[in-house]
């Protein structure tokens, strides 16, 4: 993906409380391939993140997001934060929500002053209202029953840090209170609000899901192309703000990002695409020796002894099953998916960019590790592809 010019890239960040560390991690990526945005808007998480990086201080929000846990933000003790991890959120409870501890049901919800003070640190209302990129959250006046979509001009003087927390007002938190009227998180009307980025005349957008709670919006506008940015593996629970998950999230956010910036191929990991064409491909399967070939068949349950192509076909085909991709999957795709489910049952390092030759390299060394709760089906697929990379290496 080439760079485009600020005035016509916009950003729209998607709420997901501790899931927003994933937003910096994307961020970063495209700040670092010469991207810039004219308009970032956001709810909830998204909106305290896409403040920082409206204000042009992206580097103090992502320092925020590595020193971060949940101690540093809620006011509870640990007994009531792992009583806060469990609690069953889904779209159905989120009008429902109701205190889980005295503490919470004696302050109307769970104190958010500490959220609050941390965010004053990072977020300068001065240095917001005074950027050129133009910003906009997303919240909810529970008092009057009505979503509030506003950029920052639509905001009163002084109470632009009140409404970034009164959009990040997740239900079981204490409602945020301005002019008397009470607002909770914006993600009970729009959770990715793209919609309000293309309202400003924005018609390139990347927006960066979280696949977090709330209510997602179809875009109304013609002719807006949006980059949707999605995690590649689960990003853990809302509350969830255990330090090494939130770096593992940063890391996510900047290599799925990078494998739409600059094409990298892969699901779970990421390789140059020019380390792995069909041509390539082609030419790996047909040098595994006749052995190998034999051996998988019999593994796989192929039976009788017939032609080595149309064996070797037919192996592609009981593994493709077996990894439960589309029938007609190209061989490229096949064999990336081989690699990276072997590379997971070993524990191999995600966040770097491979050439798909020091991958297998790599995955060919050590022993299973991360095979908890595998049946035969994931079993037979590491072994296959053990023998197929093992063959291919020594070819």
């Amino acid at each position: 993906m080439t760079a485009i010019h600020t005035a016509t890239l916009g950003l729209a960040l998607e709420g997901g409380g501790a899931k927003g560390a994933y937003h910096m991690g994307v961020v970063k990526a495209y700040l670092e391939s010469g991207h810039t945005f004219g308009a970032v808007a956001g709810t909830s998480i998204g909106a305290l993140n896409g403040a920082f990086i409206a204000q042009g201080d992206f580097e103090a929000g992502y320092r925020m997001w590595e020193s971060i846990d949940a101690l540093s933000i809620f006011d509870i003790d640990e007994a009531e934060y792992r009583q806060l991890l469990q609690w069953n959120l889904d779209k159905s409870t989120l009008w429902k929500m109701a205190a889980k501890t005295k503490k919470f049901i004696v302050n109307r919800g769970m104190d958010t002053s500490k959220i609050r003070k941390l965010i004053a640190t990072v977020v300068n209302e001065r240095l917001l209202r005074d950027s050129a990129t133009d910003f906009g959250l997303v919240t909810v006046s529970l008092t009057d029953r009505l979503p509030l979509e506003l950029f920052k001009e639509d905001i009163p003087q002084g109470q632009l840090l009140d409404y970034l927390i009164a959009s990040a007002s997740f239900p079981g938190f204490q409602p945020a209170e301005i002019d008397d009227k009470l607002f909770i998180d914006g993600g009970l009307y729009d959770n990715c609000p793209i919609n309000m980025v293309a309202r400003k005349g924005y018609k390139h957008i990347v927006a960066v899901r979280t696949l977090g709670l709330g209510i997602t919006r179809q875009i109304k506008y013609s002719g807006v192309t949006v980059t949707e940015i999605v995690p590649s593996e689960n990003l853990g629970g809302i509350m969830n703000f255990n330090r090494l998950l939130i770096r593992r999230n940063l890391q996510m956010g900047y290599y799925d990002a990078q494998r739409h910036i600059h094409g990298l191929l892969g699901l779970k990991y990421y390789f140059y695409s020019e380390s792995l064409n069909e041509q390539k491909c082609l030419h790996l399967i047909n040098a595994i020796p006749d052995k190998t070939i034999y051996s998988l068949g019999r593994m796989l349950g192929i039976g009788g002894l017939p032609p080595r192509e149309l064996r070797s076909a037919q192996i592609v085909e009981k593994l493709t099953k077996r990894m439960r991709l589309p029938d007609k999957v190209s061989m490229q795709t096949f064999l990336i998916r081989l690699a990276e489910t072997l590379a997971e049952a070993k524990g191999m390092n995600k966040y770097t960019v491979y050439t798909f030759d020091d991958f297998i390299r790599a995955v060919r060394v050590g022993p299973l590790k991360n095979t908890a709760g595998f049946g035969v089906r994931q079993v037979e697929i590491c072994m296959a592809a053990q023998a197929i990379f093992d063959a291919v290496g020594r070819g």
